[in-house]
């Protein structure tokens, strides 16, 4: 048989699920020692097993002292090394000659000089050691010996599996009694803890306000988890930040404040949030140190348990809890404070859904006001009317930038239709099927400009009874376009220029900061780069504002869309009216070609109006030569030239203030607010200028109320 290695792993693990090693001397063994001395008729025998240097004597029989007690020896002073090895019975006549056993301590020390062994095998194959006799006198074993010895090896193999499956036995029934009794304490805590989830899932899961929900949290916790201070936080996604929701409990002066912000690192929170699972910490005055530990330990709080809050894979904060005592928390409470926090979840889940939903409902409630107000305002421009190469240009170019996110600067006299190339660009956009928000920046007076870009908060100042959102927010996906950019006030453009480069701001009165996806599309009759050199307008936000510009020609370069335009407003305002315009005659359309239209489309868009107006039979009739609607240039002469230009009749105080607004306001292209509005011009505050306009009848003419600066 092939030797076997007495310290093959296979053997070694093998003898030590024996269990025998080391153990004391047993009845049945040293019967089966005593049995085999009689038969073989040997002064000395031995069960042996062979644990690698060692030989362990589990039974022997006619042992000298010190060996009988000590019970070991090493394995180079055995002859059963020879047996294992081989895996087959061996025998030494006289071991004073056998060249394998001469120089052995059993035979100069002992003198036991003849010895016959058989292997101690398991049914698997291992020789864990043997059953051996041993004799002073040299000797011849004989067959009948060996299988002797080999009957009495099986019985002490047998032994040996006997007392294998008795402790076998006695594991498993262990074992059973501890799987009925750890079922029995699991099944209890499952019970207890299913008790607890749903008191807990019953307390919050309908609580859809972010201050009550810490509050109904704790007091669910606060019976099955105790603690001194509570703690949720949220994760920001849009700042990459932990932001503090809310605290219950024993709160110090040095708690953390509601809304403090912590990055992923160096956080209790990150940690969590990056290992993706619960956080104990014994003693927080040791350890890992985070930016909250400080605060909390000044507080008196010792030790803490943070477990994830998780939704579909994504950590979206922490729920905490804070002792006073040291070591306060274990694994216990750690699983059900993370099963607690899957409720929790649930709740913030629906608690955001009801956010959104409220969010979504007032912007949809803004959007439904603001396009309320859109639709009363003057919007005769449905399309771009025009073939001329001028306007062939400004409508190459909006193709060209309209599907970009470029921020385009439209300029342009007034009255050239700079919105509705606004519109245009807009409808080109991939934004187009968002909200287009306009904001006239001449139109607002300056102390409420900011709120109505920006928003305000409850409270933020005298009036502001509800959180209202700005323009900014109401065009949040869309575009917003800024028109009169040039008469926003230089307090203004340094926050307008933030948004532009960062995408954020907060509204009036707010910490909060909010990121939009706006773009931003501005218009101006101004020339902002003479406002740039005269310290009007900011130079970066110009740059800024001026990466595309498009500049709309007047209308007298580009006469040839004058009868085009003619014929537009003449169908439109007759469909209105329900009158029908049939013809126009050649005379009539070169009278307004020929014309230098100072007040560009919005002049002739009146100038057809008022033709419509008296127009009878079917065919468009001008009323008066052109020349006379020029505009008058009595604005800058003053009173005395208005005087000078009645009818020679004596004209009361009102009717020459009347007149003097009037062309004020005509010469301004009727802007009533801004640095060049007719407000201004007359040194007169805006509210009090319209006030005047209301109270003499002025109107913007095409409309039945006072212009708003819109051109």
């Amino acid at each position: 048989m092939q030797e076997k290695q007495l310290d093959d792993p296979a053997r070694l693990a093998a003898l030590k699920r024996t269990s025998l090693l080391d153990t004391p001397s047993e009845a049945a063994f040293d019967r089966l020692t005593q049995l085999a001395a009689f038969v073989l008729r040997a002064p000395v025998a031995i069960v042996t097993l062979l644990d690698g240097e060692r030989a362990f004597l589990k039974s022997c029989f006619g042992v000298p002292e010190p060996l009988a007690s000590e019970r070991r020896t090493p394995v180079s002073h055995s002859f059963c090394k020879l047996a294992v090895e081989s895996g087959e019975p061996c025998c030494v006549a006289d071991g004073r000659k056998d060249p394998r056993v001469r120089d052995n301590a059993l035979v100069s020390a002992l003198g036991l000089v003849a010895y016959a062994g058989v292997p101690l095998t398991t049914s698997d194959g291992f020789n864990l050691g043997t059953l051996c006799v041993l004799d002073s006198r040299p000797r011849a074993w004989t067959p009948d010996e060996l299988e002797a010895l080999r009957s009495l090896a099986a019985s002490v193999m047998t032994e040996i599996g006997m007392r294998g499956l008795a402790s076998e036995l006695k594991t498993l029934n262990a074992n059973l009694q501890g799987m009925v009794e750890d079922r029995t304490r699991e099944l209890n805590r499952a019970q207890e803890r299913w008790r607890v989830l749903l008191r807990v899932n019953n307390a919050i899961v309908t609580t859809l306000d972010r201050e009550a929900l810490l509050g109904a949290t704790a007091a669910a916790l606060r019976d099955v988890i105790p603690f001194d201070r509570a703690a949720l936080v949220l994760l920001d996604p849009a700042k990459n930040v932990f932001r503090l929701l809310g605290v219950v409990g024993e709160v110090g002066r040095h708690s953390i404040p509601i809304g403090t912000e912590w990055p992923l690192k160096g956080s209790r929170a990150g940690w969590v949030a990056e290992h993706g699972r619960p956080l104990a910490t014994p003693d927080l005055r040791a350890g890992a140190q985070f930016v909250e530990s400080a605060p909390l330990v000044r507080d008196g709080i010792l030790s803490a348990l943070s477990v994830p809050l998780k939704a579909q894979d994504r950590i979206i904060g922490t729920l905490n809890v804070g002792s006073r005592e040291v070591g306060r928390y274990g694994e216990a409470d750690s699983e059900l404070l993370h099963a607690i926090a899957d409720q929790v979840v649930l709740a913030i889940q629906n608690m955001l859904s009801y956010e959104e939903i409220a969010a979504l409902k007032h912007r949809l409630e803004q959007e439904n006001l603001y396009l309320q107000e859109e639709a009363r305002a003057d919007a005769e421009f449905a399309d771009v009317v025009g073939d001329s190469p001028g306007i062939r240009k400004v409508l190459a170019n909006v193709r060209m930038v309209a599907g970009t996110e470029s921020t385009v600067l439209v300029t342009g006299e007034t009255g050239t239709g700079k919105e509705m190339v606004v519109r245009a660009l807009h409808d080109l956009s991939r934004r187009k099927d968002k909200i287009l928000v306009k904001v006239n920046c001449a139109a607002l007076p300056g102390g409420v400009i900011e709120s109505e870009l920006f928003g305000h908060e409850k409270g933020a100042f005298t009036g502001a009874l509800t959180r209202r959102a700005g323009r900014f927010e109401l065009a949040h996906g869309g575009t917003l376009f800024l028109d009169e950019v040039g008469d926003l006030p230089l307090e203004l453009q340094a926050k307008l220029l933030r948004v532009l480069q960062e995408g954020e701001f907060e509204r009036v009165g707010g910490t909060q900061t909010l990121k939009m996806n706006v773009r931003v599309v501005a218009a101006t009759n101004r020339e902002l780069a003479r406002a740039v050199e005269e310290g009007r307008f900011r130079a970066d936000l110009f740059y800024r504002l001026n990466v595309f510009p498009i500049l709309i020609p007047p209308l007298r370069e580009r006469r040839e869309d004058v009868p085009r335009l003619a014929r537009h407003f003449a169908m439109l305002y007759a469909a209105r009216m329900g009158k029908r315009i049939s013809v126009i005659d050649d005379t009539v359309l070169s009278r307004l070609a020929a014309y230098s239209w100072p007040g560009n489309v919005r002049e002739l868009q009146n100038v057809i109006e008022r033709a419509v107006i008296l127009s009878t039979s079917g065919r468009l009739v001008l009323d008066d030569p052109l020349a006379a609607a020029e505009p008058p240039a009595l604005a800058a002469a003053g009173p005395g030239a208005l005087l000078a230009a009645g009818t020679g009749a004596t004209r009361t105080l009102e009717a020459i203030e009347r007149e003097h607004i009037l062309s004020v306001l005509e010469s301004v292209g009727w802007r009533v607010g801004g640095d060049q509005g007719a407000a201004r011009i007359l040194g007169l505050k805006r509210t009090t200028l319209e006030a005047r306009m209301s109270r003499l009848g002025i109107s913007r003419p095409g409309t039945s109320h006072p212009p708003s600066a819109n051109h």
